[in-house]
């Protein structure tokens, strides 16, 4: 008779860490609401009970991962230690960082995005608005916008633009039907922006 493989001992953080992971993917699979508690437990490898030990439910697993999604985007440098770049060369980099994040963290996207009407949660929107915010002032200040308020809709779609092309190439598809390089993408971002146009 073949011994059952022994669990592995995690701290509670990284146990947390497993569970959320597997959370993920399943909400950005198949939603919120789709996903039962057992199915979640069995992705994350661990019993309904140690699920509820670190978890207290559903939603708190959910919030979890909201908060992780909210610290993975405003983790992106700081703006300041940009601002001495040529405006193409901030916007490239500020760019390049953002993209990657997206790609790197797409079903917390979907996630925010899938189910909303759950999440109720404006801190991604904050994190957006006061990066554009402060990209908008930039572009105010290099003469690239006339205002603050022109800088900050150039900004919100420049940002917009990085988001939406992600989500049409990867999430619905686009890539099948006309592959477009990510970073040829932003530079005509980039030169769209500046030019002001």
């Amino acid at each position: 008779m073949t011994e059952p493989t022994p669990r592995r001992r995690l701290s509670a953080d990284d146990r947390r860490a497993e569970i959320s992971h597997a959370a993920r993917s399943l909400f950005a699979t198949n939603g919120y609401h789709a996903t039962t508690t057992r199915e979640l437990a069995r992705a994350a490898g661990v019993s309904d009970a140690l699920l509820y030990r670190h978890f207290a439910n559903k939603r708190d697993l959910l919030e979890f991962v909201v908060t992780e999604a909210i610290e993975t985007f405003s983790s992106l440098p700081p703006l300041e230690r940009m601002e001495a770049l040529p405006t193409d060369q901030l916007l490239l980099r500020l760019g390049h960082g953002f993209l990657e994040r997206i790609t790197a963290n797409l079903d917390l996207i979907l996630i925010l995005v899938g189910n909303h009407a759950e999440v109720q949660d404006a801190r991604f929107a904050s994190f957006i608005d006061s990066a554009a915010s402060a990209l908008g002032e930039q572009l105010a200040q290099r003469g690239v916008a006339k205002n603050a308020d022109e800088g900050y809709l150039s900004a919100r779609s420049f940002f917009g633009s990085l988001i939406s092309f992600i989500l049409l190439q990867r999430v619905l598809g686009m890539d099948s039907v006309r592959p477009v390089d990510s970073g040829r993408y932003l530079e005509h971002l980039v030169e769209l922006t500046v030019k002001g146009a």
